[in-house]
């Protein structure tokens, strides 16, 4: 039951262990229902998230496999580790990855998640998959949720599936119950993915290969859709989007950024603008 997955899952019930203690709620919450979880499409450049890092927080932390079992969310195992749950979608994927993590902890204090509720619209999320890409994704709102005002169908729309690429973080929020010992909202923080990077260093001969074909007026076409960025590097705000079959011209001298190599374009519509080396090459 989805409604106990956000609601009880995420730090309700006895402190006990801390932020995230157990998941019961009464029996009459019990025959709520939020619909489907579980049903986000696996796509073929979706990856499973191993390690997750916000700067704006300060979160730099290891990212669990976990599960919901029974529709309930399964704690995170400790309080510095951020929990994605398998039967959401993977990171990079349409859909929505959904992860916990503790804003406190028994003996331990403010945890992981402890400043993630001060983010603001547009700070940054870089998820790192098990191949080594990090996806970026950009923040679009956060809000808390009284626990006792979500409707099944609020619960649907926050943690269900989604049209496109996000990213849910999830952690206890408002009011703490030292009576009943549970905190009596849910901090929530909706992403969008924003850029995808393959961090897997190519090899010398591909570098040199890369370069030599490549430069001022030499026509290139995208390896896959992937955005036309306003200055190099991925903090450079998107001019658009362009897919494989977009014809561009290179109009100038290549620039390293982040880590990265960025050529200035053109595309047969006249927008300018910057893309990785990584994901442009050489037309006949």
């Amino acid at each position: 039951m989805l409604f106990m997955a956000l609601a009880g899952g995420i730090g309700a019930g006895t402190l006990g262990a801390g932020g995230f203690p157990g998941i019961s709620l009464g029996d009459d919450d019990r025959e709520l229902k939020a619909g489907p979880l579980g049903l986000n499409r696996r796509m073929p450049n979706s990856d499973v998230p191993v390690a997750i890092q916000i700067p704006d927080a300060e979160v730099d932390a290891e990212v669990e496999l976990n599960e919901i079992v029974n529709g309930e969310m399964q704690d995170p195992s400790g309080p510095w580790v951020v929990s994605w749950y398998q039967e959401t979608a993977e990171v990079g994927a349409e859909g929505n990855a959904v992860m916990s993590g503790h804003v406190d902890y028994w003996d331990v204090g403010p945890a992981v998640f402890r400043a993630v509720g001060d983010l603001g619209e547009g700070a940054r999320i870089s998820v790192t998959g098990t191949d080594e890409s990090v996806y970026t994704y950009e923040v679009e709102w956060v809000d808390v949720f009284v626990v006792a005002e979500l409707t099944p169908a609020k619960i649907t729309e926050l943690v269900g599936p989604t049209d496109y690429s996000a990213l849910t973080l999830i952690t206890c929020g408002g009011d703490f119950d030292r009576e009943a010992g549970e905190y009596l909202s849910r901090t929530l923080v909706r992403a969008r993915l924003v850029d995808t990077a393959d961090t897997a260093a190519p090899s010398a001969e591909e570098e040199q290969a890369t370069a030599a074909e490549l430069g001022a007026d030499v026509a290139v076409r995208p390896t896959e859709k992937v955005n036309l960025r306003a200055e190099p590097g991925i903090d450079g705000d998107v001019v658009t989007t362009i897919a494989p079959t977009d014809q561009l011209t290179i109009t100038g001298e290549s620039v390293e950024a982040g880590g990265m190599v960025w050529w200035p374009v053109e595309t047969s519509d006249g927008e300018t603008g910057w893309v990785s080396q990584d994901y442009i090459e050489a037309t006949t």
